[in-house]
């Protein structure tokens, strides 16, 4: 499923942002994230340590990224006792592609609007 990026007057919808949606459908206890490109406090860092792959607990992955305003390009895998429960990914600052339990597909899509080619 793909949602927009880009709101009315270019609003921006970003991870940090989406954590409160989130939480109302699944509650990952570690994240592992990889990110090429975002904006926002600490990006250099997170780029170069997300570069192969990092793993950070909940509140560890939500205290780094908490000063990110907007993901270019980047994958965050949400775990629940070591299973996938979500996947959100950050595509050319255009969309997010997000997989996840069918109600909070649903929610995305009514909450943000689905990505269309214009």
């Amino acid at each position: 499923m793909r949602i927009r990026q880009h709101g009315d007057d270019q609003v921006l919808f970003d991870m940090v942002g989406f954590l409160a949606d989130i939480d109302k459908f699944v509650r990952p206890d570690t994240w592992e994230i990889d990110i090429h490109d975002c904006l926002g406090v600490r990006a250099p860092e997170i780029e170069e340590w997300s570069a192969s792959g990092l793993t950070l607990t909940d509140p560890a992955f939500r205290s780094l990224y908490a000063g990110i305003y907007q993901t270019i390009d980047g994958t965050f895998v949400g775990l629940s006792n070591g299973q996938k429960v979500i996947e959100l990914k950050a595509i050319d600052s255009t969309f997010w592609e997000m997989s996840g339990p069918p109600d909070f597909e649903a929610h995305m899509l009514s909450t943000y609007g689905a990505w269309r080619l214009d």
